[in-house]
């Protein structure tokens, strides 16, 4: 989308299985291991459990189709009610139409492609895999928390029944791996965003917290309810949003520069509470670690929802 970076956000984020979870690997051909295993991965610490950050990116961005789908009157429409995807749907019109060869992709996508990307178009939003441990944890903290985790991983059976007769079919008894609780560890990170987008985000979020989004395997079957708590935030912002305030790239709209992208929030994009930054000659920066400032901050990225919708 830019070649140049306006600003940025990094969050760390704690992950608590509140019903047991399964992120299968896919069938093993192992007969002493169960039919579908959990996703593991070998660090320099030791092999481990994880959450592919895919995994929960694909949830968020169909949750967000799904909320955002018939209340959101922005053009272009979400492109997951459409016969065509936003990439497909732009690439179409470059060949029909001289000038929107020229257009920039950003503003020819649907809300959501903007956040979480297209086949043209790269996303906001990166989701870090998941794992047992903090990335700043020491050697000997890692391989406790995940010898702590391990514990918590454990089999079930599951049968298959006859959708005709009501029985179970022949041979269909299987075994899968849940893990039970623990806690996970992962960072989301955005670059060049409207306020929008993370005040998704954190709707998502709290969504997920109340058991309407599900993750993994076997959501029908209770598993794949997940608590997101923010545990800290930090903010960069560099050249003209540079300065004491929030603010989001739909500002840079004045810009003849920029003018072509198309953003939604323009001059609104900015949030008027001040917060605590530091200042130097190349950026702004803002850190949120304490619960109290967390939740005055997201709850003003959620109020940027409504600006949104009503912009």
């Amino acid at each position: 989308m830019f070649k140049t970076a306006h600003n940025m956000m990094k969050l760390k984020v704690k992950i608590t299985p509140r019903t047991p979870l399964l992120v299968a690997s896919g069938k093993t051909f192992n007969v002493t291991r169960p039919d579908m295993e959990f996703m593991r991965v070998m660090t320099q610490d030791g092999e481990t459990v994880y959450v592919p950050g895919s995994s929960i990116k694909g949830v968020l961005r169909a949750g967000s189709e799904a909320i955002l789908g018939e209340r959101c009157n922005k053009e272009p429409k979400i492109c997951s009610a459409s016969d065509m995807m936003c990439h497909e749907i732009r690439k179409k019109a470059a060949k029909e139409n001289k000038e929107s060869r020229n257009k920039v992709p950003y503003g020819l996508h649907c809300p959501v492609c903007r956040t979480f990307g297209s086949g043209d178009l790269a996303s906001r939003l990166e989701v870090s895999d998941v794992f047992p441990f903090d990335l700043e944890d020491s050697p000997e903290q890692k391989k406790a928390k995940m010898e702590k985790i391990h514990k918590m991983v454990t089999s079930r059976t599951g049968i298959k029944i006859n959708r005709k007769t009501g029985s179970t079919q022949d041979k269909a008894l299987f075994e899968y791996e849940i893990l039970g609780g623990g806690e996970l560890f992962g960072e989301f990170t955005f670059t060049n965003y409207e306020l929008y987008q993370p005040g998704l985000l954190f709707t998502l979020f709290d969504l997920s917290n109340e058991g309407f989004l599900r993750y993994g395997h076997s959501k029908s079957r209770g598993l794949g309810v997940l608590n997101f708590q923010v545990q800290s935030m930090k903010i960069l912002q560099v050249g003209q949003l540079k300065g004491k305030q929030i603010k989001g790239v739909g500002v840079l709209n004045g810009n003849e520069k920029y003018s072509k992208y198309g953003f939604y929030m323009k001059e609104k994009d900015f949030i008027e509470e001040a917060f605590p930054f530091e200042d130097n000659i190349l950026y702004s920066t803002f850190t949120f670690e304490e619960e109290v400032l967390l939740y005055k901050v997201t709850a003003q990225f959620n109020e940027k929802i409504k600006t949104f919708l009503e912009a």
